[in-house]
């Protein structure tokens, strides 16, 4: 780190301005001159400055490259180990921390912060994840050439996570297109993500089976087998519900032990199977996934399926269950998103008027949250209450927003 670098981080980290730290010592234009690597000061001021910084002289002075390659790559592995096993990267973390955390290189703070985001991004709370992204945002001047490749993966995950994937887009292209960059594959994987889910159905396909390719030449099967998966969703979305329901079948045969991956499966497949009429075998898929989930909270999205199904089909018996199990976890589990789901499907189940709480809680929730798919859901069925209420005007701009948000998809 240089000491221009190490300057700024020590000087904000006690929230200090320029002025405050150079008062005395020399004016604040030269100051800002050190700070950004442009002027080299004499002793003397050196010595001041890490007097008014805390640190000794031999501290400020002392410019050892501590985030080297050999860093770099236990934090690629903790990256690795969050994603597959908890605990060791959880042991892998106490270990760098307790070796790394009285480092006064703002690089090795940067990378501790990049770790803490990726550990946020899989266990916590939106609100905590903000926090974190916040605080490693903070640092990203004092990142180099080793460490850019891994702020730039863990933030395309923050974006993708917030559903921002524009931004994720622009952050994970640029790993896909640097020469040397070691995670092509994942990176490819994570790109065709991102397309799928702004629906650009094509980009998605383009990038799986370039990371197929390299999974394949890795023989990493696991993560083929994931990549099938993915292709079965593309297929979904492009109405080839047949050729979904092959791609699923294929994973449902090598899942093994991977419950999660068995419980996705499941429930894609029913979906597959209600888009094809098949109402009795997308039930039965449905259940099934719901039996292989390990976490109660991991079937609330299938839950709220089931019973969104059993009110259509007018089965509002086998319905009232799931919406009062949906309910109460998505209240359990502060899972704002299904509170509301659940409660127009307990309006519904009522026979009560929705219109209102659509209007002013369902849809400004979903529009925060750019989500097509529910506001579309919503203003259609907000369509077709006015409709029957003969307030054809307000009927006519409900179904106009959603073939307006169709024309946006790309």
């Amino acid at each position: 780190m240089e000491l221009g670098q190490k300057l700024k981080f020590l000087r904000n980290k006690q929230h200090s301005t320029q002025h405050e730290i150079v008062e005395g010592i020399c004016s604040v234009s030269y100051y800002s001159k050190i700070e950004t690597g442009h002027v080299v000061p004499n002793e003397e001021i050196l010595h001041l400055l890490a007097e008014r910084l805390g640190v000794t002289f031999e501290d400020l002075v002392q410019i050892d490259e501590a985030v080297n390659d050999k860093v770099i790559q236990r934090v690629e592995d903790m990256y690795q180990l969050i994603k597959e096993n908890m605990p060791a990267a959880e042991e892998a973390y106490q270990s760098f921390l307790k070796e790394f955390e009285k480092s006064s290189d703002p690089g090795i703070k940067l990378l501790i912060s990049l770790i803490e985001l990726r550990f946020a991004l899989k266990v916590s709370s939106l609100e905590e994840v903000e926090e974190k992204f916040q605080e490693a945002e903070s640092l990203q001047d004092y990142s180099n050439m080793k460490i850019m490749p891994l702020f730039n993966r863990v933030c395309g995950l923050y974006y993708y996570k917030i559903g921002d994937y524009d931004a994720a887009l622009e952050l994970y292209l640029g790993l896909a297109n640097a020469l040397n960059f070691p995670y092509k594959a994942d990176i490819h994987y994570e790109i065709s993500l991102t397309y799928n889910r702004k629906n650009n159905i094509y980009k998605s396909i383009q990038h799986l089976e370039t990371a197929l390719n390299k999974y394949l030449q890795e023989m990493n099967y696991d993560q083929c087998t994931v990549c099938y998966f993915l292709l079965g969703i593309n297929y979904f979305k492009m109405g080839n519900y047949d050729e979904a329901i092959d791609y699923y079948y294929r994973v449902e045969k090598v899942i093994g032990s991977n419950s999660d991956l068995q419980r996705k499966v499941y429930h894609n497949l029913g979906l597959a199977y209600e888009e094809k009429k098949d109402v009795n075998k997308a039930i039965y898929y449905y259940q099934e996934s719901l039996s292989a989930s390990t976490e109660e909270k991991h079937g609330v999205k299938t839950i709220y399926t089931l019973a969104e199904l059993y009110l259509r089909i007018e089965k509002k018996e086998e319905a009232g269950p799931y919406i009062t199990k949906g309910a109460a976890l998505a209240e359990k589990y502060s899972m704002e998103e299904y509170r509301i789901k659940f409660y127009v499907l307990q309006l519904q189940l009522n026979g009560e008027c929705v219109a209102t709480y659509l209007e002013t809680v369902a849809i400004p929730f979903f529009e925060e949250k750019k989500d097509r798919e529910f506001l579309m859901h919503y203003n259609v069925m907000l369509s077709d209450y006015y409709s029957q209420n003969k307030q054809y005007k307000q009927a006519y701009f409900k179904i106009k927003n959603v073939l307006d948000m169709k024309g946006g998809i790309r």
